[in-house]
């Protein structure tokens, strides 16, 4: 479809940062908006990964908050296609890192929702809200849940996220992960951070009670057949509940290497646009 845009807008676009610099020599609308998403030259460079040409705007006085048609600053365009060197030049050159679109999504909502760990990385590192709730709810974590990437769920929970955090709908990022992803890794992530050292501490403690109950019933049964527990008996007894405790861990063992995964295979698309679909016609 036609787009009215500058030529200054075009050369941003396609990273002729030169091109750029003669342009805005010749007094070219350094801010002047396209016709179509309300982007500014230095949203067409920050979502096309032209930190050179970023740099040059940047200079001039581009408007590094400038708002295009849902609310997006070149910020959030950068960190939705995964540009963390461009996200690095926009946030020295003052960005908002916490700066809300239309559907209060931050920049660190689109960068977890579409697995760009260095983008979240950075804008973590910059103090970007990691427990931001966009207009539906949803926090980062809920995006990266949803979206099975494990790898930013884990840096999001390093920072702080809030892992019982809740959607309108009431859902948990766990809710998402198990609904949408189906990724078994982001899910154990998700249960660790809610159990956390307890969830250890309690299989430990059955771990313990098992042997002490084989040790009892061991004992039982000798005594039982014998009247009595004599030298010769203890090391059959303690043969009988060294095999039935490997029996357990074994078995333990074997379930967890044959139990069904759920784990998408391949690369995942982003599926927030079908959560907020599913969601609509729920409510």
């Amino acid at each position: 479809f036609f787009c009215e845009c500058t030529l200054l807008t075009i050369a941003a676009e396609n990273g002729h940062a030169s091109v750029v610099e003669v342009l805005l020599k010749a007094e070219a609308n350094v801010n002047a908006v396209d016709s179509n998403k309300w982007f500014t030259p230095l949203h067409v460079a920050a979502e096309n990964g032209h930190a050179s040409v970023v740099e040059v705007l940047l200079k001039a006085k581009a408007n590094v908050n400038a708002v295009g048609s849902e609310g997006w600053t070149p910020l959030h365009v950068a960190a939705e296609n995964g540009h963390a060197s461009v996200v690095e030049v926009l946030l020295k050159a003052k960005a908002n890192v916490n700066a809300v679109g239309s559907e209060g999504w931050t920049p660190l909502h689109v960068a977890a929702e579409n697995g760009h760990a260095s983008v979240v990385e950075v804008l973590l590192k910059a103090e970007a809200n990691v427990n931001a709730v966009g207009i539906e709810g949803c926090t980062p974590l809920h995006f990266a849940a949803g979206n099975g990437h494990v790898d930013i769920v884990n840096l999001l929970l390093e920072k702080g996220a809030n892992v019982n955090a809740v959607d309108r709908y009431g859902k948990t990022p766990l809710d998402y992960a198990e609904g949408y992803a189906k990724n078994q890794d982001v899910v154990k992530a998700l249960l660790d951070a809610r159990g956390g050292s307890f969830v250890k501490a309690r299989n430990k403690a059955m771990i313990a009670g098992g042997v002490n109950t084989l040790l009892g019933t061991a004992i039982a049964v000798a005594l039982f057949t014998t009247g009595t527990i004599t030298a010769q008996l203890i090391p059959i007894v303690i043969a009988v509940v060294a095999v039935t405790a490997a029996a357990l861990v074994v078995g333990c063992a074997t379930y967890e290497l044959l139990k069904p995964s759920t784990k998408v295979d391949g690369a995942e698309k982003p599926i927030v646009n079908s959560i907020n679909e599913q969601q609509r016609v729920t409510s």
